[in-house]
Parts: C-alpha cells; structure tokens; sequence
C-alpha cells in the first residue's frame, strides 16, 4: 500500500521546510490505488510516467537555476534599491542614490507595447482562411468579448514588464472553467394550469402531483409579468483564461520540445474545475488529495495551496500534470523579492501542500489545435541562448556606474560641508561637542590657541567638468537601450529641440529596435495567441456565443449572439496598431499621398483608402463615420436613376418643343400674338403632364418672341484699343508730382 498521511500533516508552510509527509519511493503506483484502475501494467506504467515527470522536472530545474540570481538582481534595480553603503566606520551611512534609469526605460517600453497593439480599437483583424468575410467578422466580434473578459489587455500589459526586468516572459493560453455567481432579477409571470381538451381537468405533473402551470399570454403576444425576484445562478465564465507566469515557475526545456508551468491552485478552486469539467483531472488523483486533507478543517481546507506542476511534451503531443511541492528554491526566490520591499511573505501566505507527488492528469493534449499553450519569448533573441538578454540587463552596469558616480559626488559635497578636522592630542579639546557638532554653525571648544590645536583637512569640490561624465553614460544608457529623451535631444544642432517635426525625426531614428521587438511579440506571442483562442472558442464555446456591441446606439441591445455553427474555421489575425506603432507621422503623409495618386486610377478602393487613413490617424470608431459600400451603391443607383429620368425629361422637352415649330410653320400667321398663345399653351400643358401642376397660364408671352437679334459674337477684339494709351495733362502732371500716394491717383481720366 502506498504511504498516506494525514491532512495536518500533507500542508506545511509556504517554504516547504517543514513538510513531514515523505514522497514516495522510485517506482510505487502512489496516486493510483483507486478502484478503477485494477490492471497491473496500468500502475506499473502510470508509476513510470510519474517518475520521467519527476526527472524531467528536475533537469529543467537545474538549468534555470544559474539565472536566479542575476534575475533577482535585475528585480533590484528594477524597484531602485541598492546595497546599504558606509564609511570606514561601518557605522555613518553614505550616499545610496539609485538613478531610476531601468524602471523608467521599463515603462516606456511598457506603455509604447500596449499604445503599439491597443491605441486602434478594435485591434485586431479576423481574416479567413478558406471561408468565409462574414464568418472572420463574426468570430472577430466574440473573440474580442471573450478577450475582454479575460482581461487580455492587463495580462499582456504584466507580460511585457516581466520581458523587460528578466529578460524572457511566458504567458499560459487556457481555457476558464470557473464560474461565476451572479444575482439579478427574473420576471414572474402570470400563470395558469393546462386544461387536458379531453376531460377538461388540469393537467397533472406526474413528478409531484401538481399541475401544470404555463404563463399567461397578454394581447401583444408576450408573457403577462406581474413581479420581478432576484435569483442567485452559476454562470460559466465561457471565455480563454491568460495567465503570465511569473518567471520563477516556468521552466524551459534548451531543446524547446518540453516546457513546464509550476502553477498555484487553492484546493476549492482545483475542486470546482473538476466538478465543472470531469475529464480535467484523474478521479482518482482527487479522490486521494480528497482523503489526504479530509482531516484539516473545513473553514482551511478551500484555502490550501496546491503547487501543480503541468509538463507539456511537443514531442509526444502530451500533457502531464503532477502535484509539485520540491522547488522550494522558485519559493525562496519569491520571499526574497518580498523581502526586497522590506516586507514578509512567508508568515501571510496560505500553508501549501507539500506531500508526495500525486498524478492528476495525463493523456494527449487535450486542445484541438495540438500546440503547447505556453507561449513565450525574449527581449533579444540570441541564438543558443534560451532565455535571451533583457532591457535591464543590457543598460545594467551602466546604471550601476551612473549611481556610483552620483554618489561620490554626493558624498564629496557632504565632506566638503561637514569637514574633517586634525587636533593636537596634547590638548584639552571636548570631544564630544566635535563629534556632535559637525555642522555648519556648530561651536567646539577648547583651552588654549584653538589655531595651534585644530586644523580642518582639504576636501574635493566638484567643478562643472565633473559632471559631464554622467551625460556620457546617459548618451550610452540611450544608445543600448534605445529609450532616449526626445525633448532634451538635439537633430543636427547641440541644443535641446522643442519642435514637432523635431522630436517626430528623433522618434522615427530612435525607433527600429522598438519595431523589432513589436514585431517579435506579435509573431511569437500575440499571433498565436489568437489562433489558440479562436480555435478554443470552437472547441469549447456554447452552442450560442455572446458578444459585446459597444459603438452601437442607446436603442440597440448591447450584447448579441451568433450561433457556433457559424464560426467554425481557420482565421488568420492581424494587430492594426502594431504597423503604426513608429513613424506615424511619416506613414499618415505616405497614405496621404499616395491616395492622391491611387484616386485617379481606376483600380483604387476608395472606401478601403479611407478607412486605412483613419486607422493611420487613430480615429476612433471610423466606421460609424463612413458609410457602407452597401449605403453608398444604393445611393449611386438613385442618382443613376434621377439622371436617366432628367435626361429622358429633357429629350422629351426637346421633341415636343420641334413639334411644335413645325406646327407653327405649316398654319397661315394670322398675327403674332395667336402664335405665342399656341406656343404658350401647348409648352404649358406638357409641364402640367409631367410635373402634374395646373394647365391653367400665368401670364401672356411677349408679342416680340420672333424678333431677329442677330448672330452672336465668334471671336474677341484683338490688338490695342484705340485712345487707350492716351492721357490728358492733368493726369501726367499726377503722376510727375506723386500724387498717387496722396490718394488721388486716377484723376483726369
């Protein structure tokens, strides 16, 4: 029989120091003596299994275990805390300035990642592979909710700080099991029985014996609601769950073909899972961790730490989830960076399980798209190097010689102001008013000369040159880190520049290595991380997915559905911002003007143009300010459609109107005013016709209408006008005397 222990026994303290339940030996079926399992090969091999895990964790242990430290480092100047400093005393503190270059480099980088993928909303596209627009767009709206409600946008946001402090940053894509408790009102209907049409009696529920109830329906065909009562329901979460793992729980295989997540699980939490979905852990695994802390109280028990350790092999296709309470050193390193803010972790933190391992889980891996969820990657890549080299890591010693500079400066204006002094031990000085009294203003005494008795020491006072050796460390801080100060920074002149297009040219300069590593999260990490998540929404969605309408108008419902039926497919992502993250203003110019160009070819897309210019540009919601090309054909064939119509119009106009010159011709002309009359009254009567006004006339036409005006004029006068140069005597005396500037030029013409 395997070893058992009880529950106050199988939770020790956070450290894993004093944990009094033992593993296991090599090779015993522990975690597999439930009575399901009965074939001996099947413990013999899931023992094995067990054990490979064990060891593999181990090797990936031992090779993360050299970074530790220097991590641990970076995390220190990352919060500006150096090592506390004194004089040869040991006991007067100097100087401990920390110049805050890596946290400040830090978060630039920080927000320009979440202002390069979320400044454009919505910021991502769905493209199909092989389907179909209608379902990509569709499969865009519920992946954006669901996104939403894994709070996507803050996870990343904890990935990129950790790529930036370590150097390599892994997040977990996982799908949310949970559930949430949600209380809100439900309608009470007006109710009445079911009448059988054969006897006339209510219906009977065989079940309990009471009749059938259905609502009453009222006269616009919808349930008669006489009340409202709040209800309590278990909603699931129906979303991906995100997880950044913190760098101390992942372990990366140097061969990338197993890689392994050290999570942390309250026993409550781990519970619900399983009840939500039972093929996520053995039923045996938890029936034993269910024995093992039967014993604890129950008020504790929800609360208990369970360290799992979930080992994905890209080789094999599979998953292995075993409980894993050996690394104490990834907890000793959490402590220390507690410690580091001058608080305690371990005496708060809940008590962790620590006894001997126990096989949840293993089997193929159980997604549909068959890849690792564990995305991760490095600040700068290098190859044969897994963990790359991070932000603070490459500007570390330089803002290490930065600080020391800083604070011997500081220290020589502090010996500078409070002197040193030399005394003649042969006389009667008080010592202690000396040692107390080291201040500006501060009074010593003595018997005898006080100039034979004392003497201040020479000390060192910065000149102004001294201090240039902290702008050449900065100007090299800014070249490996590529973070610069964009208003202090000159373009071609020495001075500062406080100009746009100045600091936009600087920007553009200082940006490539930014577009690098945009680039590299995008492709390794945030691409991924779409398809993993469309793919899981396939595979685990409901047969209804909900998603968010947010620009829609107060009238329309804010949540929709879409059937899952319908976005069943292979969809390709892309991340609007991230083209646009550098050199905005030079892209919007580019766009700008090539528009201009495209617009007089007939292959150009206007609508396309316009919507890439205001995504050039960061205008939210362009699409609520641009019509649909459904909006602008339908307009177009309207006024198509008036076109034809006013051209027909006027060729009638036209027809009618020779018509009747022609009638005019062949009648005797009596007098002039009966052919007007007849022009008017028949030009009248087709208007009338066609515009539907009255036939009556307003007025007679004038009796002149066939009066001969002549030929119009076919060509202007050309040459000089005759007497146009001329000028009488008043005008050139005028202009001889200046009189133009008196205001009265012109006179005498």
């Amino acid at each position: 029989m395997p070893q058992t222990i009880t529950g106050e026994q199988a939770v020790t303290s956070a450290t894993g120091s004093n944990a009094i339940g033992t593993g296991p030996t090599p090779g015993s079926p522990e975690g597999t003596t439930n009575a399901a399992i009965t074939d001996p090969n099947a413990l013999v091999d899931l023992a094995n299994l067990k054990q490979w895990t064990l060891d593999q964790l181990q090797r990936l242990r031992n090779f993360r275990r050299p970074y530790d430290q220097r991590r641990a480092y970076f995390y220190r100047q990352y919060i500006g805390q150096r090592d506390r400093r004194n004089y040869p005393d040991n006991m007067t503190p100097r100087s401990n300035t920390f110049v805050p270059y890596p946290s400040s480099d830090t978060e630039a980088v920080v927000s320009r990642i979440q202002d390069a993928f979320f400044s454009i909303d919505p910021p991502i596209e769905c493209r199909p592979r092989g389907g179909t627009d209608d379902s990509a767009f569709k499969m865009q709206l519920v992946m954006l909710t669901a996104l939403h409600r894994a709070k996507w946008i803050k996870s990343i946001e904890l990935f990129a700080r950790d790529l930036c402090i370590y150097g390599h940053a892994g997040i977990k894509v996982d799908w949310d099991w949970d559930y949430d408790m949600i209380t809100g009102p439900e309608p009470i209907y007006q109710m009445m029985p079911v009448i059988d049409q054969n006897t006339q009696q209510p219906v009977v529920d065989p079940r309990d014996g009471q009749p059938v109830q259905i609502p009453v329906t009222g006269p616009d065909g919808n349930p008669i609601i006489i009340g409202t009562k709040m209800v309590t329901k278990r909603v699931p979460r129906n979303c991906p769950k995100l997880i950044p793992i913190d760098i101390y729980d992942l372990l990366v295989d140097p061969d990338e073909k197993i890689i392994a997540h050290v999570m942390e699980l309250s026993w409550g939490e781990l519970r619900r899972q399983s009840e939500n979905n039972p093929d996520l852990y053995r039923p045996e695994a938890i029936a034993e961790l269910t024995r093992r802390l039967s014993q604890y109280k129950d008020l504790d028990r929800d609360g208990i730490i369970i360290r799992i350790a979930e080992v994905w092999d890209d080789t094999k296709k599979t998953v292995t989830q075993v409980t894993f309470g050996e690394d104490a050193d990834a907890i000793g390193w959490k402590d220390r960076r507690y410690q580091y803010r001058n608080a305690s972790y371990s005496a708060y933190k809940r008590r962790v399980y620590n006894g001997p391992p126990c096989l949840l889980y293993t089997g193929e891996n159980p997604f549909a798209h068959k890849r690792m969820p564990i995305l991760h990657t490095a600040y700068i890549k290098v190859k044969g190097d897994t963990y790359g080299i991070g932000l603070i890591e490459k500007i570390s010693d330089l803002s290490e010689g930065v600080n020391v500079l800083t604070n011997m400066v500081t220290d020589n204006w502090n010996l500078g102001i409070n002197k040193r002094y030399v005394y003649d031990v042969q006389v009667d000085i008080d010592h202690d008013q000396l040692d107390m009294g080291n201040v500006p203003g501060g009074k010593i005494g003595c018997v005898g000369n006080p100039a034979n008795a004392i003497f201040p020491l020479p000390s060192f006072v910065p000149q102004a040159g001294d201090y240039q050796i902290i702008d050449l460390y900065r100007g090299m801080i800014e070249m490996v880190s590529g973070i610069s100060d964009f208003y202090a920074k000159g373009v071609g002149t020495p001075s500062g520049n406080r100009t746009s297009s100045g600091i936009s040219q600087v920007i553009n300069e200082s940006g490539y290595v930014f577009k690098l590593l945009i680039r590299n999260i995008e492709l390794d990490v945030l691409q991924p991380l779409c398809e993993m998540v469309a793919s899981m929404i396939q595979q685990f969605g409901t047969d209804e997915m909900e998603y968010s309408i947010t620009n829609a108008s107060p009238g329309i419902p804010k949540y929709g559905r879409v059937k899952l039926e319908s976005l069943i497919g292979s969809y390709d992502f892309d991340f609007v911002a991230a083209n646009y993250a550098t050199g905005k203003v030079v892209k919007q110019r580019n766009l700008m003007a090539f528009y201009n160009i495209a617009m007089q070819s007939p292959y150009c897309v206007q609508s396309e143009f316009l919507r890439e210019i205001a995504r050039a540009m960061e205008i939210p919601f362009a699409n609520r300010l641009l019509k649909s090309d459904q909006q602008v054909q339908q307009e177009q064939q309207a006024q198509q459609q008036q076109q034809v119509e006013m051209a027909v119009m006027e060729k009638l106009l036209d027809t009618e109107s020779k018509a009747i010159v022609e009638s005019l011709k062949k009648k005797e002309p009596n007098s002039v005013t009966t052919h007007a009359a007849e022009v008017q009254k028949t030009i009248e009567d087709f208007l009338a016709q066609t515009a539907g006004l009255p036939t009556e006339p307003e007025g007679p036409l004038p009796t002149e209408i066939n009066r001969h005006v002549g030929q119009p004029a076919t060509a202007q006068f050309e040459g000089s006008i005759p007497g146009g140069t001329a000028s009488d005597t008043m005008r050139g005396f005028s202009q001889s005397m200046g009189a133009n500037s008196l205001g009265t030029a012109g006179s005498g013409e």
